[in-house]
């Protein structure tokens, strides 16, 4: 009789653990806000962060220097401030060459179609996903980009 009392304690505060484990996120203060951006890596770090700069207008926000005192990771984005998104480019030496397996970056901007336009004259091919709306490209190590324009609310 104890050990079925001991199993049936033990089943109950599993269930009160599962149900607290399936809980809608973490407590409000400690839920995450948004999403800052992504992160890559990268087999050149350089290439990457001057195409980055050159085709997609970012920025080098931040440099993350490994022990010999070299650069191990860029941050690149679009300025400062709370509510701005980076990609954090790493150096890694395991990165094979075609696409990450994170699926894609998805960037806002103002005019998705006029940007892949611009992008195409830059040697960047494109693909219409949507047209006016969403468009992919791929970074030169093959990472693949979304620029992306809400469509208009109706």
């Amino acid at each position: 009789m104890k050990t079925w009392m001991t199993l049936a304690a033990a089943a109950a505060v599993l269930t009160m653990s599962a149900g607290a484990a399936l809980a809608d996120g973490p407590p409000a203060n400690l839920k995450p806000g948004k999403v800052d951006g992504a992160g890559l890596n990268v087999m050149d770090l350089e290439a990457q962060k001057a195409w980055y700069a050159a085709k997609l207008g970012m920025t080098l926000l931040n440099t993350i220097k490994a022990a010999d005192g070299s650069p191990r990771e860029y941050i690149m984005g679009y300025g400062g401030g709370p509510d701005a998104a980076i990609v954090a480019l790493l150096k890694s030496a395991a990165r094979q060459p075609g696409p990450n397996a994170m699926g894609r970056i998805i960037l806002g901007v103002p005019n998705a179609k006029g940007l892949a336009d611009w992008l195409k004259t830059q040697g960047v091919e494109n693909r219409q996903v949507i047209a006016g709306v969403a468009y992919f490209i791929a970074d030169p190590e093959g990472n693949a980009i979304e620029l992306y324009t809400p469509p208009p609310k109706p």
